[in-house]
């Protein structure tokens, strides 16, 4: 659907601050149906997460999965999160709900390949643990995990 069609969601949503089951099954089926596309479209749904004073309850889970996938599937090369996309992820999360910018980052960080220290260090700052101290840029899955204390 084109970006308009997002825009008019996202009005409609706003004017009540609540988006509702059946908002939810819309984005889903008629506006984003086959997910994000475009930073602007992550950046209109991470925008839109933080004016809600009430959501469905599958909203947090479709949010953190659509941004997920969109960062992973187009970075270059596929999922291999660089230092400009890390960057430009954290300084959208920065200004979101802490649960919601957590649960996004950390699920980037365990489905891609690699990440950025920008990214890791994200997500070691909002679980509020000392940051280990790792070599390189760039993390492999299970560097990645052990950072986290998942491994």
């Amino acid at each position: 659907m084109s970006r308009a069609s997002l825009r008019e969601f996202i009005s409609s949503v706003l004017v009540r601050k609540r988006l509702r089951f059946g908002d939810l099954r819309r984005l889903q089926r008629d506006v984003l149906p086959t997910g994000i596309a475009t930073r602007e479209e992550a950046e209109a749904l991470i925008t839109l997460d933080q004016a809600l004073s009430k959501a469905d309850v599958d909203w947090p889970a479709y949010l953190t999965t659509a941004v997920r996938d969109f960062v992973v599937s187009t970075s270059n090369p596929a999922g291999c999160v660089d230092g400009e996309t890390a960057a430009w992820l954290v300084s959208q999360l920065s200004s979101s709900q802490p649960r919601t910018a957590l649960a996004i980052a950390r699920e980037i960080v365990l489905e891609a390949n690699e990440v950025d220290e920008v990214l890791l260090s994200f997500v070691e700052s909002h679980r509020r643990k000392p940051k280990p101290s790792l070599p390189g840029s760039a993390f492999t899955p299970h560097e990645t995990l052990e950072a986290l204390g998942i491994a």
